[in-house]
Protein backbone atom coordinates (compact mmCIF):
# COMPACT_ATOMS: atom_id res chain seq x y z
CA UNK A 1 0.00 0.00 0.00
CA UNK A 2 3.04 2.25 0.29
CA UNK A 3 2.81 2.94 -3.44
CA UNK A 4 -0.52 4.76 -2.99
CA UNK A 5 1.08 7.29 -0.62
CA UNK A 6 3.99 7.80 -3.02
CA UNK A 7 3.53 11.07 -4.95
CA UNK A 8 5.87 9.79 -7.68
CA UNK A 9 3.64 6.75 -8.23
CA UNK A 10 0.72 9.09 -8.92
CA UNK A 11 2.79 11.30 -11.20
CA UNK A 12 3.84 8.29 -13.25
CA UNK A 13 0.20 7.17 -13.18
CA UNK A 14 -0.78 10.35 -15.04
CA UNK A 15 1.35 9.12 -17.93
CA UNK A 16 -0.14 5.63 -17.54
CA UNK A 17 -3.72 6.98 -17.61
CA UNK A 18 -3.18 8.90 -20.86
CA UNK A 19 -1.52 5.86 -22.42
CA UNK A 20 -4.33 3.53 -21.27
CA UNK A 21 -6.96 5.82 -22.81
CA UNK A 22 -4.99 5.80 -26.05
CA UNK A 23 -4.87 1.99 -25.82
CA UNK A 24 -8.65 1.76 -25.35
CA UNK A 25 -8.93 3.65 -28.63
CA UNK A 26 -6.40 1.23 -30.13
CA UNK A 27 -8.59 -1.68 -29.00
CA UNK A 28 -11.48 -0.15 -30.95
CA UNK A 29 -9.20 0.35 -33.94
CA UNK A 30 -7.88 -3.24 -33.95
CA UNK A 31 -11.33 -4.80 -33.48
CA UNK A 32 -13.17 -2.50 -35.88
CA UNK A 33 -12.87 -4.90 -38.87
CA UNK A 34 -15.02 -7.39 -36.91
CA UNK A 35 -17.76 -4.72 -36.86
CA UNK A 36 -17.24 -3.14 -40.28
CA UNK A 37 -16.73 -6.19 -42.51
CA UNK A 38 -19.98 -8.06 -41.73
CA UNK A 39 -21.91 -4.81 -42.31
CA UNK A 40 -20.37 -3.91 -45.67
CA UNK A 41 -20.52 -7.52 -46.91
CA UNK A 42 -24.20 -8.02 -46.07
CA UNK A 43 -26.90 -6.96 -48.53
CA UNK A 44 -29.19 -4.20 -47.17
CA UNK A 45 -27.13 -3.99 -43.96
CA UNK A 46 -25.71 -0.57 -44.82
CA UNK A 47 -25.58 1.95 -47.67
CA UNK A 48 -21.91 1.07 -48.31
CA UNK A 49 -21.28 -2.31 -49.99
CA UNK A 50 -17.92 -4.01 -50.63
CA UNK A 51 -16.70 -7.30 -52.06
CA UNK A 52 -14.90 -9.83 -49.88
CA UNK A 53 -11.60 -8.90 -51.53
CA UNK A 54 -12.18 -5.19 -50.88
CA UNK A 55 -13.09 -5.87 -47.25
CA UNK A 56 -9.90 -7.84 -46.62
CA UNK A 57 -7.82 -5.12 -48.26
CA UNK A 58 -9.50 -2.46 -46.11
CA UNK A 59 -8.32 -4.44 -43.07
CA UNK A 60 -4.83 -5.03 -44.49
CA UNK A 61 -4.34 -1.42 -45.64
CA UNK A 62 -4.07 -0.49 -41.96
CA UNK A 63 -0.79 -2.41 -41.75
CA UNK A 64 0.56 -1.21 -45.09
CA UNK A 65 -0.01 2.43 -44.14
CA UNK A 66 1.71 1.67 -40.85
CA UNK A 67 5.05 1.43 -42.68
CA UNK A 68 4.91 5.14 -43.45
CA UNK A 69 4.09 5.87 -39.83
CA UNK A 70 7.05 3.82 -38.64
CA UNK A 71 9.35 5.67 -41.01
CA UNK A 72 8.22 9.08 -39.69
CA UNK A 73 7.34 8.63 -36.01
CA UNK A 74 10.67 7.31 -34.64
CA UNK A 75 12.44 10.32 -36.20
CA UNK A 76 9.80 12.62 -34.72
CA UNK A 77 10.27 10.93 -31.34
CA UNK A 78 13.96 11.81 -31.42
CA UNK A 79 13.42 15.40 -32.58
CA UNK A 80 10.03 16.61 -31.31
CA UNK A 81 9.84 14.48 -28.19
CA UNK A 82 7.67 11.72 -26.73
CA UNK A 83 4.91 14.05 -25.54
CA UNK A 84 4.29 15.68 -28.94
CA UNK A 85 4.27 12.32 -30.71
CA UNK A 86 1.76 10.88 -28.24
CA UNK A 87 -0.60 13.78 -28.93
CA UNK A 88 -0.17 13.28 -32.69
CA UNK A 89 -1.01 9.58 -32.46
CA UNK A 90 -4.27 10.40 -30.69
CA UNK A 91 -5.19 13.12 -33.18
CA UNK A 92 -4.71 10.94 -36.28
CA UNK A 93 -6.52 7.95 -34.74
CA UNK A 94 -9.45 10.18 -33.82
CA UNK A 95 -9.57 11.70 -37.33
CA UNK A 96 -9.65 8.18 -38.78
CA UNK A 97 -12.73 7.28 -36.75
CA UNK A 98 -14.37 10.58 -37.75
CA UNK A 99 -13.83 9.71 -41.43
CA UNK A 100 -15.36 6.26 -40.81
CA UNK A 101 -18.43 7.88 -39.25
CA UNK A 102 -18.92 10.15 -42.28
CA UNK A 103 -17.96 7.59 -44.99
CA UNK A 104 -20.40 7.05 -47.87
CA UNK A 105 -18.26 4.87 -50.16
CA UNK A 106 -15.60 2.16 -50.15
CA UNK A 107 -12.73 4.52 -51.18
CA UNK A 108 -13.48 6.70 -48.14
CA UNK A 109 -13.25 3.58 -45.94
CA UNK A 110 -9.75 3.03 -47.35
CA UNK A 111 -8.86 6.64 -46.51
CA UNK A 112 -10.09 6.19 -42.92
CA UNK A 113 -8.17 2.94 -42.41
CA UNK A 114 -4.98 4.35 -43.98
CA UNK A 115 -5.21 7.46 -41.77
CA UNK A 116 -5.40 5.22 -38.71
CA UNK A 117 -2.60 3.09 -40.11
CA UNK A 118 -0.24 6.03 -39.65
CA UNK A 119 -0.77 5.58 -35.89
CA UNK A 120 -0.17 1.83 -35.91
CA UNK A 121 3.38 2.49 -34.76
CA UNK A 122 1.84 3.46 -31.42
CA UNK A 123 1.63 -0.25 -30.65
CA UNK A 124 5.44 -0.18 -30.35
CA UNK A 125 6.49 3.35 -29.53
CA UNK A 126 4.02 3.91 -26.68
CA UNK A 127 5.41 0.99 -24.60
CA UNK A 128 8.86 2.53 -25.14
CA UNK A 129 7.55 5.89 -23.94
CA UNK A 130 5.91 4.28 -20.91
CA UNK A 131 9.13 2.41 -20.14
CA UNK A 132 11.04 5.70 -20.08
CA UNK A 133 8.57 7.41 -17.73
CA UNK A 134 8.02 4.57 -15.22
CA UNK A 135 10.09 3.16 -12.35
CA UNK A 136 11.86 -0.15 -13.15
CA UNK A 137 9.75 -2.03 -10.60
CA UNK A 138 6.52 -0.60 -12.06
CA UNK A 139 7.50 -0.76 -15.71
CA UNK A 140 6.34 -4.35 -16.24
CA UNK A 141 2.84 -4.04 -14.82
CA UNK A 142 2.36 -0.51 -16.20
CA UNK A 143 2.91 -1.87 -19.71
CA UNK A 144 0.62 -4.80 -18.87
CA UNK A 145 -2.15 -2.42 -17.77
CA UNK A 146 -1.70 -0.65 -21.10
CA UNK A 147 -2.27 -3.96 -22.91
CA UNK A 148 -5.30 -4.64 -20.71
CA UNK A 149 -6.73 -1.34 -21.91
CA UNK A 150 -6.51 -2.56 -25.51
CA UNK A 151 -8.60 -5.59 -24.47
CA UNK A 152 -11.16 -3.30 -22.79
CA UNK A 153 -11.47 -1.33 -26.04
CA UNK A 154 -11.90 -4.58 -27.97
CA UNK A 155 -14.62 -5.84 -25.60
CA UNK A 156 -16.45 -2.52 -25.87
CA UNK A 157 -16.25 -2.61 -29.67
CA UNK A 158 -17.52 -6.20 -29.96
CA UNK A 159 -20.28 -5.58 -27.38
CA UNK A 160 -21.50 -2.36 -29.00
CA UNK A 161 -21.81 -4.23 -32.32
CA UNK A 162 -24.80 -6.08 -30.86
CA UNK A 163 -26.92 -2.90 -30.78
CA UNK A 164 -24.98 -0.06 -32.46
CA UNK A 165 -24.11 0.56 -36.11
CA UNK A 166 -20.51 0.76 -37.28
CA UNK A 167 -20.86 4.53 -37.70
CA UNK A 168 -22.12 5.01 -34.12
CA UNK A 169 -19.23 2.93 -32.79
CA UNK A 170 -16.77 5.06 -34.79
CA UNK A 171 -18.14 8.25 -33.20
CA UNK A 172 -17.85 6.80 -29.68
CA UNK A 173 -14.28 5.59 -30.36
CA UNK A 174 -13.13 9.20 -30.78
CA UNK A 175 -13.78 9.94 -27.08
CA UNK A 176 -10.80 8.01 -25.56
CA UNK A 177 -8.40 9.77 -27.92
CA UNK A 178 -9.72 13.21 -26.95
CA UNK A 179 -9.35 12.38 -23.23
CA UNK A 180 -5.85 10.97 -23.78
CA UNK A 181 -4.76 14.14 -25.58
CA UNK A 182 -5.97 16.36 -22.73
CA UNK A 183 -4.16 14.30 -20.06
CA UNK A 184 -0.96 14.12 -22.14
CA UNK A 185 -0.73 17.93 -21.90
CA UNK A 186 -0.09 17.43 -18.15
CA UNK A 187 3.12 15.41 -18.70
CA UNK A 188 6.67 16.69 -18.57
CA UNK A 189 8.89 15.66 -21.46
CA UNK A 190 10.73 12.33 -21.08
CA UNK A 191 14.07 12.59 -19.18
CA UNK A 192 15.60 10.15 -21.66
CA UNK A 193 14.63 12.35 -24.64
CA UNK A 194 15.94 15.50 -22.94
CA UNK A 195 19.27 13.83 -22.10
CA UNK A 196 19.54 12.46 -25.63
CA UNK A 197 19.25 16.00 -27.00
CA UNK A 198 21.66 17.59 -24.51
CA UNK A 199 19.00 19.42 -22.49
CA UNK A 200 20.47 18.31 -19.18
CA UNK A 201 18.89 20.91 -16.87
CA UNK A 202 15.41 20.10 -18.15
CA UNK A 203 16.28 16.41 -17.93
CA UNK A 204 17.12 16.81 -14.23
CA UNK A 205 13.86 18.62 -13.51
CA UNK A 206 11.78 16.04 -15.39
CA UNK A 207 13.58 13.09 -13.77
CA UNK A 208 13.10 14.58 -10.29
CA UNK A 209 9.41 15.28 -10.97
CA UNK A 210 8.88 11.67 -12.01
CA UNK A 211 11.19 9.78 -9.65
CA UNK A 212 12.24 12.08 -6.81
CA UNK A 213 15.67 13.20 -5.61
CA UNK A 214 16.76 10.29 -3.41
CA UNK A 215 20.47 9.35 -3.58
CA UNK A 216 19.64 6.31 -5.72
CA UNK A 217 17.57 8.37 -8.16
CA UNK A 218 20.26 11.04 -8.33
CA UNK A 219 22.79 8.35 -9.20
CA UNK A 220 20.53 7.00 -11.96
CA UNK A 221 20.13 10.56 -13.32
CA UNK A 222 23.88 11.15 -13.27
CA UNK A 223 24.49 7.86 -15.08
CA UNK A 224 21.85 8.71 -17.70
CA UNK A 225 23.36 12.15 -18.38
CA UNK A 226 26.96 10.84 -18.35
CA UNK A 227 26.09 8.14 -20.88
CA UNK A 228 24.44 10.62 -23.24
CA UNK A 229 27.23 13.20 -22.86
CA UNK A 230 29.73 10.51 -23.84
CA UNK A 231 27.57 9.48 -26.80
CA UNK A 232 27.19 13.08 -28.00
CA UNK A 233 30.96 13.59 -27.75
CA UNK A 234 31.51 10.61 -30.03
CA UNK A 235 28.93 11.74 -32.59
CA UNK A 236 30.04 15.29 -33.33
CA UNK A 237 30.03 14.84 -37.08
CA UNK A 238 26.80 14.99 -39.00
CA UNK A 239 25.01 11.73 -39.45
CA UNK A 240 24.94 10.41 -42.98
CA UNK A 241 23.57 7.24 -44.54
CA UNK A 242 26.91 5.45 -44.17
CA UNK A 243 27.14 6.16 -40.43
CA UNK A 244 23.52 5.08 -39.90
CA UNK A 245 24.18 1.81 -41.73
CA UNK A 246 27.34 1.22 -39.68
CA UNK A 247 25.35 1.80 -36.51
CA UNK A 248 22.71 -0.70 -37.61
CA UNK A 249 25.37 -3.35 -38.14
CA UNK A 250 26.69 -3.06 -34.59
CA UNK A 251 25.97 -5.83 -32.11
CA UNK A 252 24.20 -3.46 -29.71
CA UNK A 253 21.64 -2.78 -32.46
CA UNK A 254 21.41 -6.14 -34.21
CA UNK A 255 20.83 -8.23 -31.08
CA UNK A 256 17.90 -6.20 -29.69
CA UNK A 257 16.47 -5.84 -33.22
CA UNK A 258 16.46 -9.61 -33.74
CA UNK A 259 14.96 -10.14 -30.28
CA UNK A 260 12.24 -7.51 -30.87
CA UNK A 261 11.44 -8.92 -34.32
CA UNK A 262 11.06 -12.45 -32.97
CA UNK A 263 8.88 -11.19 -30.13
CA UNK A 264 6.77 -9.36 -32.73
CA UNK A 265 6.35 -12.60 -34.66
CA UNK A 266 5.26 -14.37 -31.47
CA UNK A 267 2.65 -11.69 -30.74
CA UNK A 268 1.24 -11.97 -34.27
CA UNK A 269 1.33 -15.77 -34.48
CA UNK A 270 -0.22 -16.44 -31.07
CA UNK A 271 -3.32 -14.47 -32.11
CA UNK A 272 -3.00 -10.97 -30.70
CA UNK A 273 -4.42 -9.31 -33.82
CA UNK A 274 -6.13 -11.94 -35.97
CA UNK A 275 -8.20 -13.07 -32.96
CA UNK A 276 -9.45 -9.49 -32.53
CA UNK A 277 -10.45 -9.09 -36.18
CA UNK A 278 -11.50 -12.62 -37.13
CA UNK A 279 -12.54 -14.25 -33.84
CA UNK A 280 -16.22 -14.37 -34.90
CA UNK A 281 -15.36 -16.16 -38.17
CA UNK A 282 -13.02 -18.62 -36.42
CA UNK A 283 -15.51 -19.53 -33.70
CA UNK A 284 -18.39 -19.71 -36.18
CA UNK A 285 -16.50 -22.28 -38.23
CA UNK A 286 -15.57 -24.26 -35.12
CA UNK A 287 -19.03 -24.28 -33.50
CA UNK A 288 -21.20 -24.08 -36.62
CA UNK A 289 -23.46 -21.58 -34.83
CA UNK A 290 -23.09 -17.79 -35.17
CA UNK A 291 -25.04 -17.12 -31.96
CA UNK A 292 -22.73 -19.35 -29.91
CA UNK A 293 -19.73 -17.75 -31.66
CA UNK A 294 -20.96 -14.27 -30.64
CA UNK A 295 -21.17 -15.29 -26.98
CA UNK A 296 -17.76 -16.98 -27.17
CA UNK A 297 -16.36 -13.74 -28.62
CA UNK A 298 -17.60 -11.82 -25.59
CA UNK A 299 -16.05 -14.56 -23.43
CA UNK A 300 -12.72 -14.26 -25.24
CA UNK A 301 -12.62 -10.48 -24.68
CA UNK A 302 -13.57 -10.88 -21.01
CA UNK A 303 -10.93 -13.58 -20.51
CA UNK A 304 -8.37 -11.30 -22.14
CA UNK A 305 -9.09 -8.54 -19.63
CA UNK A 306 -8.98 -10.97 -16.68
CA UNK A 307 -5.77 -12.55 -17.99
CA UNK A 308 -4.04 -9.20 -18.41
CA UNK A 309 -5.10 -8.11 -14.91
CA UNK A 310 -3.72 -11.36 -13.49
CA UNK A 311 -0.54 -10.84 -15.51
CA UNK A 312 0.05 -7.55 -13.64
CA UNK A 313 0.87 -9.71 -10.62
CA UNK A 314 2.50 -12.51 -12.59
CA UNK A 315 4.88 -10.21 -14.45
CA UNK A 316 6.00 -8.62 -11.17
CA UNK A 317 6.79 -12.01 -9.60
CA UNK A 318 8.23 -13.99 -12.51
CA UNK A 319 11.42 -13.58 -14.47
CA UNK A 320 10.77 -12.41 -18.02
CA UNK A 321 12.43 -15.46 -19.59
CA UNK A 322 10.66 -18.00 -17.37
CA UNK A 323 7.26 -16.44 -18.03
CA UNK A 324 7.81 -16.18 -21.80
CA UNK A 325 8.91 -19.77 -22.31
CA UNK A 326 6.41 -21.35 -19.92
CA UNK A 327 3.44 -19.51 -21.40
CA UNK A 328 4.82 -19.83 -24.93
CA UNK A 329 5.23 -23.62 -24.84
CA UNK A 330 1.75 -23.96 -23.32
CA UNK A 331 0.38 -21.80 -26.14
CA UNK A 332 2.07 -23.99 -28.77
CA UNK A 333 0.61 -27.16 -27.22
CA UNK A 334 -2.92 -25.69 -27.14
CA UNK A 335 -2.68 -24.46 -30.75
CA UNK A 336 -1.52 -27.87 -31.96
CA UNK A 337 -4.24 -29.55 -29.86
CA UNK A 338 -6.86 -27.28 -31.47
CA UNK A 339 -5.52 -28.21 -34.89
CA UNK A 340 -5.64 -31.95 -34.14
CA UNK A 341 -9.16 -31.90 -32.66
CA UNK A 342 -10.62 -29.89 -35.57
CA UNK A 343 -8.89 -32.19 -38.06
CA UNK A 344 -10.33 -35.30 -36.33
CA UNK A 345 -13.75 -33.68 -36.28
CA UNK A 346 -13.68 -32.87 -40.01
CA UNK A 347 -12.80 -36.53 -40.67
CA UNK A 348 -15.77 -37.58 -38.47
CA UNK A 349 -13.52 -39.37 -35.98
CA UNK A 350 -14.84 -37.14 -33.18
CA UNK A 351 -18.52 -36.48 -32.56
CA UNK A 352 -20.63 -33.43 -31.72
CA UNK A 353 -18.86 -32.98 -28.37
CA UNK A 354 -15.92 -31.48 -30.28
CA UNK A 355 -18.16 -28.46 -31.03
CA UNK A 356 -17.78 -27.46 -27.39
CA UNK A 357 -14.31 -28.82 -26.63
CA UNK A 358 -12.58 -26.83 -29.38
CA UNK A 359 -13.86 -23.35 -28.41
CA UNK A 360 -12.99 -24.10 -24.78
CA UNK A 361 -9.39 -24.87 -25.82
CA UNK A 362 -9.27 -21.72 -27.96
CA UNK A 363 -10.53 -19.62 -25.03
CA UNK A 364 -8.00 -21.26 -22.70
CA UNK A 365 -5.28 -20.40 -25.21
CA UNK A 366 -6.53 -16.78 -25.28
CA UNK A 367 -6.17 -16.70 -21.49
CA UNK A 368 -2.65 -18.21 -21.44
CA UNK A 369 -1.42 -15.95 -24.24
CA UNK A 370 -2.65 -12.82 -22.48
CA UNK A 371 -1.37 -13.89 -19.05
CA UNK A 372 2.13 -14.55 -20.27
CA UNK A 373 3.15 -14.20 -23.90
CA UNK A 374 1.76 -10.79 -24.87
CA UNK A 375 2.57 -8.84 -21.66
CA UNK A 376 6.14 -10.12 -21.45
CA UNK A 377 6.78 -9.57 -25.18
CA UNK A 378 5.74 -5.93 -25.03
CA UNK A 379 7.55 -5.41 -21.74
CA UNK A 380 10.81 -6.65 -23.27
CA UNK A 381 10.31 -4.68 -26.49
CA UNK A 382 9.92 -1.53 -24.40
CA UNK A 383 13.14 -2.24 -22.53
CA UNK A 384 15.57 -3.94 -24.90
CA UNK A 385 16.88 -1.16 -27.20
CA UNK A 386 19.73 1.05 -25.96
CA UNK A 387 18.72 4.71 -25.82
CA UNK A 388 20.96 5.58 -28.77
CA UNK A 389 19.05 3.11 -30.96
CA UNK A 390 15.49 3.66 -29.75
CA UNK A 391 14.49 5.74 -32.77
CA UNK A 392 16.16 3.54 -35.40
CA UNK A 393 15.19 0.38 -33.52
CA UNK A 394 11.55 1.41 -33.30
CA UNK A 395 11.53 2.19 -37.02
CA UNK A 396 13.16 -1.08 -38.08
CA UNK A 397 11.11 -3.26 -35.75
CA UNK A 398 8.00 -1.34 -36.73
CA UNK A 399 8.51 -2.14 -40.40
CA UNK A 400 8.71 -5.82 -39.45
CA UNK A 401 5.55 -5.42 -37.37
CA UNK A 402 3.54 -3.69 -40.10
CA UNK A 403 4.59 -6.27 -42.70
CA UNK A 404 3.59 -9.15 -40.44
CA UNK A 405 0.38 -7.41 -39.38
CA UNK A 406 -0.67 -6.71 -42.98
CA UNK A 407 0.14 -10.28 -44.01
CA UNK A 408 -1.80 -11.74 -41.09
CA UNK A 409 -4.84 -9.51 -41.69
CA UNK A 410 -4.88 -10.25 -45.43
CA UNK A 411 -4.07 -13.97 -45.44
CA UNK A 412 -5.74 -15.33 -42.29
CA UNK A 413 -9.14 -15.49 -44.08
CA UNK A 414 -7.42 -17.11 -47.07
CA UNK A 415 -5.67 -19.67 -44.84
CA UNK A 416 -8.98 -20.53 -43.17
CA UNK A 417 -10.60 -20.97 -46.57
CA UNK A 418 -7.80 -23.15 -47.98
CA UNK A 419 -6.57 -25.10 -44.92
CA UNK A 420 -9.41 -24.65 -42.42
CA UNK A 421 -9.06 -23.74 -38.75
CA UNK A 422 -6.87 -26.81 -38.20
CA UNK A 423 -4.31 -25.73 -40.78
CA UNK A 424 -4.36 -22.09 -39.67
CA UNK A 425 -3.70 -22.91 -36.01
CA UNK A 426 -1.08 -25.51 -36.95
CA UNK A 427 0.87 -23.03 -39.10
CA UNK A 428 0.72 -20.25 -36.50
CA UNK A 429 1.70 -22.71 -33.74
CA UNK A 430 4.78 -23.72 -35.74
CA UNK A 431 5.85 -20.05 -36.05
CA UNK A 432 5.51 -19.60 -32.28
CA UNK A 433 7.60 -22.71 -31.62
CA UNK A 434 10.43 -21.63 -33.94
CA UNK A 435 10.53 -18.15 -32.39
CA UNK A 436 10.74 -19.55 -28.85
CA UNK A 437 13.61 -21.87 -29.76
CA UNK A 438 15.70 -19.00 -31.17
CA UNK A 439 14.89 -16.66 -28.26
CA UNK A 440 15.96 -19.29 -25.75
CA UNK A 441 19.58 -18.82 -26.85
CA UNK A 442 19.74 -15.02 -27.30
CA UNK A 443 17.30 -13.36 -24.86
CA UNK A 444 18.71 -11.62 -21.77
CA UNK A 445 16.79 -11.30 -18.50
CA UNK A 446 15.53 -7.71 -18.02
CA UNK A 447 13.29 -7.87 -14.95
CA UNK A 448 13.90 -5.20 -12.25
CA UNK A 449 16.84 -3.72 -14.16
CA UNK A 450 17.16 -0.07 -15.11
CA UNK A 451 17.25 0.76 -18.80
CA UNK A 452 20.92 1.66 -18.37
CA UNK A 453 21.71 -1.77 -16.87
CA UNK A 454 19.93 -3.49 -19.76
CA UNK A 455 21.86 -1.33 -22.22
CA UNK A 456 25.15 -2.22 -20.53
CA UNK A 457 24.38 -5.94 -20.86
CA UNK A 458 23.49 -5.58 -24.54
CA UNK A 459 26.81 -3.77 -25.10
CA UNK A 460 28.69 -6.40 -23.09
CA UNK A 461 29.81 -3.86 -20.46
CA UNK A 462 28.56 -5.95 -17.54
CA UNK A 463 31.06 -8.69 -18.21
CA UNK A 464 33.87 -6.15 -18.51
CA UNK A 465 32.92 -4.54 -15.19
CA UNK A 466 32.74 -7.91 -13.42
CA UNK A 467 36.18 -8.92 -14.69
Amino acid sequence: MAAFSDVYFWRQSIVLTADCLHSIGTGFMMSYPAVLQPAILTVNSTDVRATANEASWIAASHGLAGMLGFLMVPYLMQTLGRKTVHIGLNVFAGIGFLIFALAQSVPVLYVARVTQGLTLCGVYVTPIMLGEYSHPKRRGYFITLKKCSVAIGSLMCHSMALCWTWRQIAVFAIVPHIASTIITLMWPESPAFLALNGRYDECGKSHTWLHGDSPKNKKELEELIATQMERREKVKNRRNLESVMRKMLRKDFLKPFIIASLLTMLVDACGRYYMLAYVVEILSEVTGDKAIAAYCTMGADTLTIIALLVSCYVIRCCKRRNLLFTAGITCVCLMFLTSIIVMLKTRHILGVSANWVTPMIILLNVFIVNVGVIPVCFAIIGEIFPLEHKGTGSCATGIVFTLLYALVMKFTPLMMERTGVEGTFGIFGLFVLVGLVILYFILNETKDKTLQEIENEIRGLKKLIET
